[in-house]
This record gives structure tokens, sequence and C-alpha cells, in this order.
């Protein structure tokens, strides 16, 4: 499969996963919408997976694609080649979401929950070191569990797009009160730039934390489970 259509597979992909879920994150605000929110982000994993996964692996997630060249499965020049198609694929997806919303303000961007609020009801020190480091959990899980489902060492890999949307939901069903639940940096970042845009900040000024601790985590991730598979040299 060339580049380029790997390429073209990633941008869709990823506006398909901002344009849905995070539809449904910001038109599901009556009950029930944290479990609407997870599994919306689930399912388009799944949906995506058994679409485009044959194409370009589905990672729609400049994380995945960090863990998967730490691991060697792609090299530089696609890495670079994926993230800019998931970047552009996300601003997409976010646009297309901020014209049916008829507004950009609202886009489903990132921001520290009030569970990590201080005492106050303002953020302190706590709030962002505990907002990065669900992050970097969140997101470990994530990609381990990618790692593990899609290695064809131990498995053929049939159903790696349910187990791996399965784990996406539940880690938005548990991040969701802390962070919103980022664990990919392309997701979260086209929403913050077009809500900055329109007025509404926070999401840009915690920015790095959506961008940085997924890419930790995701390395974090590559690294353990070289270290756990790998076999010792006799």
């Amino acid at each position: 499969m060339s580049l380029i259509k790997k390429a073209i597979a990633e941008c869709i992909g990823t506006a398909v996963l901002v344009l849905v879920a995070c539809g449904v994150a910001c038109v599901a605000n009556q009950g029930g919408w944290w479990v609407a929110t997870s599994f919306a982000f689930g399912l388009v994993i799944v949906a995506m997976a058994y679409s485009i996964g044959n194409i370009s692996g589905c990672h729609i997630n400049p994380a995945v694609s960090l863990a998967m060249l730490l691991s060697k499965k792609i090299n530089v020049k696609e890495f670079c080649v994926y993230v800019c198609a998931q970047i552009v694929g996300a601003f997409v997806g976010a646009a297309l979401l901020g014209l049916f919303l008829r507004g950009f303000e609202g886009l489903g961007g990132n921001q520290i929950q009030p569970l990590l609020f201080a005492k106050d009801g303002g953020l302190d020190a706590v709030s962002y070191i505990a907002a990065f480091g669900v992050e970097v959990v969140l997101t470990f899980v994530f990609v381990i569990a990618i790692l593990g489902v899609t290695d064809s060492r131990f498995h053929d890999g049939k159903h790696a797009g349910i187990v791996i949307g399965l784990v996406l939901a539940l880690v938005h069903l548990f991040g969701l009160g802390f962070t919103g639940t980022s664990v990919n940096p392309a997701r979260s970042l086209a929403p913050a730039v077009l809500q900055a845009i329109a007025g509404k900040t926070t999401s840009l000024q915690q920015i790095w934390i959506w961008i940085l601790a997924p890419l930790v985590g995701a390395a974090l991730a590559a690294l353990v489970y070289k270290a756990l598979t790998c076999k010792k040299e006799k």
C-alpha cells in the first residue's frame, strides 16, 4: 500500500473520530452523556479499524504512531506522514463539527475537570501534575493493549478492532471526570485551536498536557511491552 493512500486513510479516520466522537460529547449533554461519549469513541475505533485498518493500520492517533515507531513497525518517514495526516484530519473533523453546531466555542476540547481543582475551586500545581499523570496512565493502558492485541507473534488480531475500541471506551469512562480524556494529541489539538479562535482558550492554554502526556504514555507502553516480550539471547 502506498504511503499516500495510508495518509489519506489516517486523515479520514481521524476526521471521523473527531467529528463523531467529539460530536457525541457535545450533543449528549443530558443524562448518560458520560457513557455515551465513552462508547462513541470506542465504537468509532471499531468502525475505522475494520474499514481503514487494512490500509494504514488505523492509528488515527499520534501517540499510537509513536508507539509503532518505537516498536519498529513503521519508519520515521511513515511516522511523520501519519502524524501530519492525523492532524489535518482532526482539523477537518473539528471544522465540520463546528459548522454543524453553528459555532466553534464548544468542540469537545480537553480541559482539567473539577475533580482535580484545588480547594479554593481553582487550579494549582497539583491539578496540572494530576492531569498529566492521568493522561500518561490512560495512554499507557490504551497503547499497551494495542501492542498486545496486534502482536502477530501471539495471535492473528482478527478481533483487535473490537478489543481496542472497548479499551478506548474504558479509559474514557475513567478519564472523563479528570481530564475529559485525551490520549490523542491530534484529537485534542484541533478542537483547542478552533475553540480559541472563537474565544474559548482554556483547552489551548492546557494543550501541552494533551500533547505531551499521551506521547509519554505511549513511549512508556512501547518500552515496557518490548521489555516484557523480548526473548533473552542465549
